[in-house]
């Protein structure tokens, strides 16, 4: 059968940015545990956020929005081509964005958590929350009737579970007791965020590619009239969600990944390498320009995701993934990066594993792994060697098919 070259690329997966995803999620798992050690260099810390600059940690975030929207045409398309409608669709992107709100308040609020208020110790309410996640969320094979009936019953009793902890969960003083709080949504809740935003936008505007850099230009329009307060008047701002950083400064890096893929994905990833890889770096130029142009109004700043910080961003991801692109897509030497595969296609699972395991080492009481190798060039071995080791957990999981899915 002959197979068009739209239906090419729906099919075909991109390994290009499956390895981009898993090595972004490896980073993530370093500089995330990264930050129990002291007396390394500030180049391997985040940057204060009231000071103009940015790290390389201060990357990691915004390289996986840029990944998330990369990601959503493909996945888009490979949905429409299966007859699904955009209502439909719609309807899974709000539940997916939903599932990345609740996730994110829940990891962010651990934290927060009141022990004697709650009846429960922090560790064993975020351990319980963490298997309960897996159970819920879990790809589960769908072979045999009665096997297929266990596994909607795990999801049950994961979901049920799940609700069950965040109603006792409470935080505060026995004086002023409160309950779960959106705060600052933590990372997925962000990553949901901008998903949502991004892809309604996509959904609408489809593979035109000036109606997605006109959105990349008025998030950063939005960005401006947050900070000059032309949104004060919206309850919900400030209060709920900073709509300037957290909406519209992280959907114009996800738009960007947008418009990465719709730049590559015309006539295939493999089409006319040479035209793709110049458009790519003329993208990243463009962007790191607009940036530096921006750059004395707000600073740059990863906290704030002022428009000079996402635009720097755009560009290091831009010109990161042509690398990766001239390497394993047309150099073919995708095994060099064979160890990233298990983040790159169980990414969900990788992020939260780190909090499993220290949850884990805390409930038996050998906490004293934080205080292992804390400092200098022996506290970053050791998060290189603990990110490993999480990818490693990562590939033994998803070969007993734990791969989670929202």
């Amino acid at each position: 059968m002959i197979e068009t070259k739209k239906n090419k690329i729906i099919s075909s997966r991109i390994k290009s940015i499956d390895i981009f995803r898993g090595l972004t999620i490896f980073l993530m798992i370093f500089v995330n545990d990264l930050i129990s050690v002291s007396n390394i260099t500030y180049w391997l810390k985040h940057m204060p956020a009231d000071e103009s600059g940015m790290t390389i940690p201060d990357i990691v975030f915004p390289a996986f929005l840029f990944i998330v929207g990369m990601s959503i045409p493909l996945a888009f398309k490979k949905r429409l081509s299966l007859g699904e409608s955009k209502i439909k669709i719609i309807l899974h992107i709000l539940i997916r964005s939903a599932a990345l709100l609740i996730l994110g308040i829940l990891m962010v609020n651990i934290g927060r958590l009141n022990e004697d208020l709650t009846g429960m110790p922090r560790n064993l309410w975020s351990l319980l929350m963490f298997i309960s996640v897996i159970l819920l969320w879990n790809t589960f094979p769908a072979d045999g009737k009665l096997k297929r009936r266990i596994y909607f019953s795990l999801k049950i009793i994961g979901a049920c579970t799940l609700i069950i902890l965040m109603v006792i969960f409470r935080s505060g003083t026995a004086d002023e007791p409160t309950w779960l709080a959106t705060s600052w949504w933590g990372i997925l809740g962000l990553i949901g965020w901008a998903y949502l935003a991004s892809s309604i936008i996509y959904l609408f505007a489809k593979d035109n590619i000036t109606t997605i850099i006109a959105a990349i230009g008025i998030c950063i329009a939005v960005y401006i009239g947050d900070h000059s307060g032309a949104f004060d008047f919206l309850i919900f701002n400030k209060s709920f969600l900073l709509i300037g950083p957290h909406l519209a400064g992280h959907a114009t890096i996800t738009l960007s990944g947008v418009l990465l893929t719709l730049l590559f994905s015309k006539n295939g990833f493999l089409a006319e390498p040479n035209k793709k890889i110049k458009q790519g770096i003329l993208f990243a130029l463009t962007s790191a320009i607009i940036g530096y142009c921006l750059h004395p109004l707000y600073g740059v700043s990863k906290i704030y995701t002022t428009p000079a910080f996402s635009l720097y961003s755009v560009s290091i991801c831009v010109l990161s993934f042509l690398i990766l692109y001239w390497i394993v897509d047309l150099k073919k030497k995708g095994e060099l990066f064979r160890i990233f595969d298990p983040a790159g296609s169980n990414p969900l699972l990788t992020y939260i594993l780190p909090s499993i395991i220290y949850s884990i080492i805390a409930v038996i009481g050998l906490s004293s792994y934080m205080d292992f190798w804390r400092e200098g060039i022996l506290g970053v071995l050791r998060s290189i060697i603990f990110s490993f080791l999480i990818l490693w957990i990562t590939y033994l999981m998803t070969k007993i098919n734990i791969k989670l899915k929202l």
